[in-house]
């Protein structure tokens, strides 16, 4: 299994798809995982061809050393009889003219350039500042989400599964520096704290060549102390290391009170995160008891009278279930090739535009891409017609699939799939109903879960989840619906592993979205005649603009 605890393993790096260079994404790709450690070898063969270099240069220094010093050595204690002889005269002489000069060329000569320029080189494929802080983000939501500590996260210890590797003082001082930038001063204190008693348990000298010494972990935790109103405590930790001088800096930190540089509190949901810890490793949907059932369901078409769908209840109102084994293997296999090099960080719609948001942290892609080929565009069409028969829903106009993958700590914060008139998608009507493809198992980690409804689904290969977002009768929002994805700790999540399908309410469109994870949305106007609102709709507001465009 993959040490997850190596941050640089989940950073992000540059390399070649298709002949451009792009950014890769380290938390999502396996693939670039490996190359990420190729290139971190490669780094170390360098510097130890560098230090080799370096250590044949002092080798040869000293031994020149050695020949310098034997006048010096001959003389000792009788500089005068020494001198008085012709030959050692002349040798000194000779000596401090011409073997000093050679010597400060040897001094002077560059040594392991060719290790210089190979380093600087890879260095231009390496991670990025906001690549170190995605993979902060991303410890920093399992911590948060799973409720873990400090301390026996960097032990190898996570939501009691033992991982093999250790955090480091330097991993430790860095989620430390994170968490006291989010304003989270708690959590910031006890990976100082940790970084702090590995510090003084295996104290080395190349921490502070990284930058790191003993006293910025306690300047640092000081700091916190202070922000969170201990300020004797604070300003004690200071004083022992600076004296009256810490006096003056408590003073100083208390009037200056840190801001927060990261907004991590819209993660935050308490009944969302007691369910991501039921089912983070769990293989069975966590509900409630009740007295729902499984049973098969044949569609329309004669063969599947004979191989019917595997459907599992999990909620009347709003409408849930679980398809279970409507992807196969081969399928799913194709999609990953699909979808390979199309791999961008996953968008949201915000205020009319759709944008990268933290609130979401995947890669996506829409299938089938510009370049598929038939066979590719077969595949998708036959997903389409399987979506129609086990839902009973048509989708005329939106052809795409959203292919979506999550990596370590990726998620997505509990939110509803339909929108409002004031979004880019309200001309052509809400989704009406989402289906959720699962492409793969996940070993830890990466539930979709339904606070309001206390369910928890665990990715479950092959299988498909699907729910109606708006009311039956009224059309009204189904606000029982707000779901999420929960932290990926160890496997991936594809297409939210998923290949999510959002069906949508009104309006004829040529839409190019829909989700592999995937993710397909059906609109109200396809569903007017099979699935109308037979009644008022008690929250909803529609504008004449949709009416006009429905006739």
């Amino acid at each position: 299994m993959a040490n997850v605890f190596s941050l640089w393993v989940v950073l992000v790096s540059l390399s070649m798809a298709l002949g451009v260079k792009i950014k890769v994404n380290y938390v999502t790709s396996e693939e670039e995982k490996m190359n990420l450690m190729r290139l971190d070898l490669d780094l170390i063969q360098e510097l130890n061809r560098y230090s080799d270099k370096l250590q044949a240069k002092i080798v040869k220094l000293k031994k020149t050393l050695e020949e310098l010093q034997k006048p010096l050595k001959a003389a000792n204690g009788s500089e005068e009889q020494y001198l008085s002889n012709p030959i050692n005269k002349y040798s000194l002489m000779r000596q401090m003219f011409q073997d000093w000069d050679i010597v400060e060329k040897i001094m002077e000569k560059p040594v392991g350039q060719e290790e210089i320029e190979a380093i600087e080189e890879i260095r231009e494929n390496l991670p990025y500042p906001e690549d170190l802080t995605a993979a902060l983000q991303g410890v920093y939501r399992i911590i948060q989400t799973y409720d873990q500590q400090p301390n026996t996260f960097a032990k190898g210890q996570i939501d009691k599964v033992k991982y093999r590797g250790n955090l480091s003082v330097h991993d430790c001082y860095a989620l430390g520096k994170f968490s006291f930038m989010t304003g989270n001063y708690q959590d910031a204190s006890k990976w100082l704290t940790t970084a702090s008693d590995l510090w003084h348990k295996n104290p080395r000298k190349y921490y502070e060549v990284f930058g790191i010494t003993a006293a910025d972990i306690r300047m640092l935790h000081a700091r916190c102390v202070i922000a969170m109103g201990a300020v004797q405590h604070g300003r004690d930790m200071l004083m022992d290391d600076l004296g009256e001088h810490g006096n003056t800096l408590t003073h100083h930190f208390w009037n200056n009170k840190p801001k927060d540089s990261f907004n991590m509190h819209s993660f935050s949901d308490r009944d969302f995160d007691v369910l991501c810890r039921s089912a983070s490793r769990s293989k069975t949907i966590v509900s409630k008891p009740s007295r729902l059932h499984c049973r098969y369901k044949q569609g329309a078409h004669p063969f599947q009278k004979l191989a019917p769908f595997r459907l599992e209840e999990l909620s009347l109102k709003p409408y849930l279930v679980m398809f279970h084994s409507v992807l196969y293997d081969r399928e799913i296999d194709a999609l990953k090739v699909m979808s390979a090099h199309h791999l961008q960080p996953a968008q949201v719609a915000n205020n009319g535009e759709e944008a990268p948001m933290p609130t979401r942290t995947a890669d996506g892609a829409w299938l089938p891409h510009l370049k598929a080929t038939e066979a590719e565009k077969g595949l998708m069409n036959r997903l389409e017609q399987r979506t129609v028969d086990f839902t009973g829903m048509q989708n005329t106009d939106l052809k795409k699939f959203q292919y979506i993958k999550y990596g370590f700590g990726g998620l997505y914060v509990p939110h509803h799939d339909y929108f409002n008139e004031k979004t880019l998608y309200s001309e052509y009507g809400d989704r009406i109903a989402t289906i959720l493809f699962f492409l793969n198992n996940v070993e830890h980690g990466g539930a979709t879960a339904f606070p309001k409804l206390n369910i928890s689904v665990p990715p479950i290969k092959g299988s498909a989840l699907f729910w109606i977002n708006l009311d039956r009768e009224t059309h009204d929002y189904e606000i029982d619906t707000l779901h999420g994805g929960c932290p990926v700790i160890a496997g991936n999540k594809i297409g939210k592993s998923i290949v999510l399908i959002w069906f949508f309410k009104p309006n004829p469109y040529n839409y190019n979205y829909c989700l592999v994870v995937m993710t397909r949305w059906l609109y109200e106007l396809d569903e007017m005649f099979r699935m109308p609102a037979v009644r008022r709709p008690r929250q909803r507001i529609f504008e004449k603009s949709i009416t006009t465009k429905a006739v």
